[in-house]
């Protein structure tokens, strides 16, 4: 199976529209590292991972701020999951490797997701709901790296009704 990852040095920058609360999870440490991309790493667009080739190494993830969080796409007021196609549909697209003692690696990697948050489906309640799934199917929460699983809200994008991302509820 084939992983894409977008690279972007502002994953987890978002700002919750309805509430005007900014929420910005990376650390001092992770901030500085995003200023020291070379301006080829920051046009990296797509880097595909393939768990199954032989060459790919947990190592390969470190190249992607914030691989670790799980983008929660919200609706544009911030109320609840619109997901993929405003289906309330999340992803996780990266393999999620953690330590393994039984394999000759010493890790094993696994597929995460997708899952089902349609309705009126908060993104924390949505978040809760994807870590206790990965817990409950034995998978740890913590990766080979030491970076616990979490996620964050992604607001959806600018769109055509909201050319200047200035949206504010009752439009």
């Amino acid at each position: 199976m084939k992983i894409a990852a977008v690279l972007t040095a502002t994953a987890a920058t978002t700002t919750v529209v309805s509430g005007n609360l900014l929420r910005d999870s990376k650390t001092a440490a992770q901030k500085e590292n995003d200023r020291g991309l070379t301006k080829s790493e920051r046009r990296l667009a797509t880097q595909v991972f393939d768990k199954t080739d032989l060459t790919f190494h947990p190592d390969d993830l470190l190249i992607i701020p914030d691989y670790w969080l799980i983008g929660i796409r919200t609706s544009f007021d911030g109320s609840y999951v619109a997901g993929v196609d405003d289906a309330g549909k999340v992803e996780y697209n990266h393999p999620w490797c953690t330590a393994d003692d039984t394999s000759p690696e010493g890790y094993t990697c696994h597929d995460l997701g997708p899952w089902n948050c349609s309705g009126d489906v908060t993104w924390t309640a949505c978040c809760d709901y994807a870590k206790a799934d990965v817990t409950d199917r034995g998978i740890a929460s913590v990766d080979l790296h030491g970076n616990s699983l979490d996620c964050y809200d992604s607001p959806p994008p600018i769109s055509e009704d909201d050319p200047e991302g200035v949206w504010q509820e009752g439009q």
